[in-house]
């Protein structure tokens, strides 16, 4: 037991007198008989805990059953939570953890349909592989806790959700007519629009993107719409604009953008893509609403 020395099980990292004062005071936690699956919607209070009680840079070791097994094989969870492995990580990477190791054990083993080694450690190297992560029943990880405040907030940032997010203009003249512009890329019509630049605001992107697909200058009104997509993961901000009177002869991103016109709805509504379509349809039907595509 020389090689656990320090290591404090969760039962007793987290009662008194260590519950009472969650002070750090362990090199290192173990929940390795699924602890986590069976505090269920506690478990993300069992990891904040931990990450009081362990001092900087230690670290715990956990189990937890595996969602993506149980629903591809239909293996009963028993009442217990299972955690994908994405969301396994994301337990700990949200209080600031850093992952040195998660795996499926046995899952090499099971692939190859040989019983696991007499070498712990090399089956983990071949079980925390990323295309074997569903085949196993449980997860491991083994994970460090932040070593100051700033390490920790550093690890909380970037384990949050990233989405795309991108801007357009219903661009309309005093007698109705639409601004549309003709894609390369997706070789279709659209509206100008496109991805929000670092530390730019969405309206003033859906401005920059109107002069630089299709040259012309607008000023922006309202919201007319958000919308969501799942693939790839974003949001999309459709706001209100007239043009001011100044524009480009062409296109000054004629790569990207070969074709201006300006439409009337109805044929603005025919030429562009469904997807554009139903963002155009909601903005004119309900303006300032939220919908997801």
């Amino acid at each position: 037991m020389a090689a656990l020395r320090g290591w404090l099980p969760v039962d007793e990292a987290l009662t008194p007198p260590f519950g009472d004062q969650p002070s750090a005071v362990g090199e290192a936690a173990l929940l390795v008989d699924d602890e986590l699956s069976a505090a269920g919607e506690h478990a993300e209070g069992l990891v904040a805990e931990l990450a009081q009680v362990l001092r900087p840079g230690g670290l715990v070791a956990a189990t937890a059953r595996n969602a993506v097994y149980a629903e591809a094989s239909g293996a009963p969870l028993d009442g217990l939570r299972a955690f994908s492995p994405a969301d396994f990580e994301r337990l700990f990477t949200q209080r600031g953890f850093a992952i040195e190791l998660l795996a499926a054990p046995g899952a090499a083993s099971r692939l190859r349909q040989t019983t696991p080694g007499s070498d712990l450690w090399i089956d983990l190297a071949r079980d925390r592989h990323p295309a074997l992560l569903g085949a196993a029943s449980g997860l491991l990880i083994a994970a460090r806790a932040p070593r100051d405040p700033d390490e920790r907030s550093r690890r909380f940032f970037a384990a949050l959700p990233r989405k795309v997010v991108a801007a357009a203009v219903l661009c309309r003249t005093a007698d109705g007519q639409v601004l549309t512009v003709h894609d390369t890329f997706k070789r279709t019509w659209t509206i100008p629009g496109g991805v929000v630049d670092a530390d730019e605001d969405p309206r003033s992107a859906a401005l920059r993107e109107t002069w630089e697909e299709a040259g012309v200058r607008a000023r922006a009104g309202a919201l007319l719409g958000v919308f969501s997509a799942s693939w790839p993961d974003r949001l999309v901000f459709v706001y209100a604009a007239d043009p001011t009177g100044e524009s480009f002869p062409e296109p000054p991103h004629a790569h990207e953008i070969d074709a201006v016109a300006w439409v009337e709805v109805e044929e603005a509504l025919r030429r562009v893509s469904p997807w554009t379509r139903f963002q155009l349809e909601r903005c004119l039907d309900e303006p300032g609403g939220t919908w997801r595509q």
